[in-house]
């Protein structure tokens, strides 16, 4: 029998209280986090109330439809909406009527900005100027250079729009848009560029703002425009039509130097991300793991859709469509996010019963897909449910999510006298995921939970765990039936050692059962009832099945011998032999390909042949990143970590305890071969190990 509990996190919705302790896993001071702070407000709980809404389909229900901002559109197009400080003010662009000709920009001021779930109160628009008139400018913001009224005023006479704006401590220091170069009626050049639309900004510096310019290392002949900065400033995703892109328009992105303030060459984001058709208004979260952006591929659901992809922390992923209510049967375009992540603003031009015309303003609650992941630490204690006492020997913990499974065990406290005094496990896991987790030990039901994990969960969580594992049990009135539990365990038939990745099937007449759980040691249980004759089924990775008849009567322990399959280059298995193994990784990738998976066996039969050793597990990758050095080096040492660490839980699932395995990557450091193409480089992606010396 597996006790199953389905929980929601606390976050989201009160945590139950236990139903009862001993029906498997209850969950006892559920969430905590350290800083409690970020939940204030009395809107927290009716934002997630939505956010745990949508978590469970990414297809929003259809009755949610997005919010007309009707306070800041207008009969003309309204576009482009840029979010300060989580929804206080509000930029964009305009084609009303104003100082200038064209579209402009603006802005609008939120009175309602403190309650961040309740409804907007926003301003009439006004035109955008620095500093924001409501707020009287400081010695540090006001404006020195030539301007009629002390503002700096951005907008031309003909186009300017999709702004972004960079902050620090509350105060705008660069702003970007896209404009054309302008020239007066007697033909003299008032703003620079090159044909077509242009990237320029603006930067406060020595108490001024600086006059606007056009970006000569972005910008070309061509249509250049809808820049995003990410809020350290380091990266700027824009559009262009220029040639050698996938489709008309392409998303390209440029890294800056932040000593120099150079931006690099522009690189197309590639035909993951760009279509043959057009990509436009890029946008990347707060947290920089979502892409956000408009494109009119075909199968959509109108001409231009939303679309978001993930970052998997080396590559953007193949995009997917928002779906409804955020798209239409119209253009949906230009979508940001809030920074903390709870609201999104987009422009549609939409059938709506408060529309404006042309392209409007819409709000709408941050659907789960969008929101960045954290970290959360789920930590548990295992006690025996009869006792309530630490369980005395180790559980194994089986966590699955989509198509992967980490595999670790708890960890035992024991005095001198052999007494149990605390088993516990921790693991890192991450929202926007549901996780079904299974704790099992021999001689115990397996408990079973899920874990959501989806919706909007703010950053240093911890879920605390009680685990109770119940006892097998014997029908002691109808012995018959159930009768006793049999003990047994699988080993390596040359070395004796435990192979606890292994599988157990019992045939006894015409039933067949599967041994719910090898653990950690190799060793698993067995029901058999008095006088019964049953064969068990063993296999495991790398060695050759077998199949055993076996008596009840008289029988105390199981002991199953597997031969190797002969894959085993390390035959004697010497540990020497572990220095010359190396695991070999696709490019930008670290999953353990299915091809490396025997040495990593070989490996695993080594160690537990020589349980005093202890390993290295040394990452490496080549050089085909194609950015400024300083980050293609902090890159690369993150992707060769990731690999080390893919490498180690693959030992540990096949039972080589995590204390023996260190992990640390190198970048590029060490190459095998000097080569910077992805071909001839191929075998410096790998992972290798060194024998640590005590």
């Amino acid at each position: 029998m597996i006790a199953v509990i389905s929980w929601i996190p606390s976050w989201a919705q009160p945590a139950p209280s236990p139903q009862n302790e001993n029906s498997g896993l209850n969950a006892v001071d559920s969430i905590r986090s350290e800083d409690e702070g970020n939940r204030s407000g009395p809107g927290a709980s009716r934002l997630s109330e939505s956010h745990r809404k949508y978590g469970q389909d990414p297809q929003l229900p259809p009755d949610s439809e997005p919010e007309n901002l009707n306070t800041l559109n207008s009969p003309g197009a309204d576009y482009a909406p840029f979010v300060v400080e989580n929804g206080k003010y509000i930029i964009f662009q305009s084609e009303r009527p104003g100082r200038t000709e064209g579209h402009g920009l603006w802005y609008s001021f939120n009175r309602n900005f403190r309650d961040r779930a309740g409804p907007v109160e926003y301003s009439v628009p006004l035109e955008l100027r620095f500093p924001y008139q409501d707020v009287d400018p400081s010695d540090t913001m006001k404006i020195l250079f030539s301007s009629t009224d002390g503002y700096f005023a951005p907008s031309s006479d003909d186009f300017d729009g999709h702004p972004c704006i960079l902050y620090r401590d509350g105060r705008p220091v660069e702003i970007y848009l896209t404009s054309r170069r302008q020239v007066d009626g007697q033909g003299k050049l008032t703003r620079d560029g090159f044909q077509g639309t242009n990237i320029y900004y603006a930067r406060y510096r020595n108490n001024q703002w600086s006059e606007v310019r056009h970006l000569n290392e972005l910008n070309s002949d061509f249509n250049d425009r809808m820049a995003f900065v990410t809020p350290d400033g380091t990266r700027m995703y824009f559009v262009s039509d220029r040639p050698g892109g996938y489709g008309g328009n392409d998303i390209y992105f440029s890294e800056r130097d932040l000593k120099t303030g150079l931006w690099s060459a522009p690189v197309n984001l590639g035909p993951t991300i760009n279509s043959r058709y057009d990509e436009i208004t890029p946008h990347i979260s707060y947290g920089g793991s979502r892409l956000v952006f408009a494109s009119n591929r075909p199968g959509g659901i109108g001409h231009f859709d939303l679309y978001f992809s993930r970052f998997s922390g080396y590559e953007w992923q193949q995009p997917e469509n928002l779906g409804r209510p955020i798209n239409s049967e119209r253009d949906d375009e230009a979508l940001v996010l809030t920074s903390d992540g709870l609201w999104t603003y987009f422009a549609s031009d939409r059938k709506h019963p408060k529309a404006m015309g042309g392209f409007d303003l819409y709000r709408f609650a941050t659907p789960t897909n969008l929101l960045d992941s954290v970290k959360i630490l789920l930590t548990g204690k295992v006690l025996d449910a009869s006792s309530k006492l630490p369980l005395g020997l180790d559980a194994t913990i089986k966590i699955q999510f989509e198509e992967q499974t980490i595999v670790t065990s708890s960890r035992r406290t024991v005095k001198t006298d052999g007494m149990t005094v605390s088993n516990q496990f921790e693991v890192e896991l991450y929202s926007g995921r549901v996780y079904r987790v299974v704790v099992s030990a021999p001689g115990y039901e397996p408990a079973e939970m899920q874990l959501d994990y989806r919706g909007s969960i703010p950053p240093g969580r911890m879920d605390d765990r009680i685990v109770y594992l119940e006892p097998v049990r014997i029908d002691v009135n109808n012995p018959d039936k159930e009768g006793r539990i049999i003990p047994g365990i699988v080993v390596d038939a040359d070395t004796g050692l435990a192979l606890p990745a292994s599988r157990i099937r019992k045939f006894a007449g015409t039933d067949v059962t599967e041994v719910p759980e090898v653990d950690g040691k190799g060793e698993f249980s067995i029901s058999a009832k008095p006088g019964e004759a049953f064969e068990l089924e063993a296999s495991s990775p790398g060695y050759v099945m077998k199949r055993q008849r076996f008596q009840e009567e008289g029988l105390e322990k199981i002991r199953i011998e597997l031969k190797s399959d002969g894959t085993d280059p390390c035959q004697n298995l010497e540990p020497a032999c572990v220095d010359n193994v190396r695991i070999l990784f696709a490019l930008n990738q670290s999953t353990v390909r299915p091809t490396e998976l025997g040495k990593l066996r070989n490996i695993a039969r080594v160690m537990q042949k020589h349980p005093e050793m202890k390993v290295e597990v040394q990452g490496h990758t080549d050089r085909t990143y194609r950015g400024p050095e300083d980050r293609a080096y902090e890159y690369n040492l993150m992707l060769s970590r990731e690999r080390a660490r893919a490498v180690k839980q693959a030992l540990v699932e096949m039972g080589i305890s995590a204390d023996r395995l260190s992990v640390k990557g190198y970048s590029y450091l060490r190459p095998i071969v000097k080569a910077e193409d992805a071909v001839k480089g191929a075998v410096n992606r790998r992972v290798e190990f060194r024998r640590i010396r005590e």
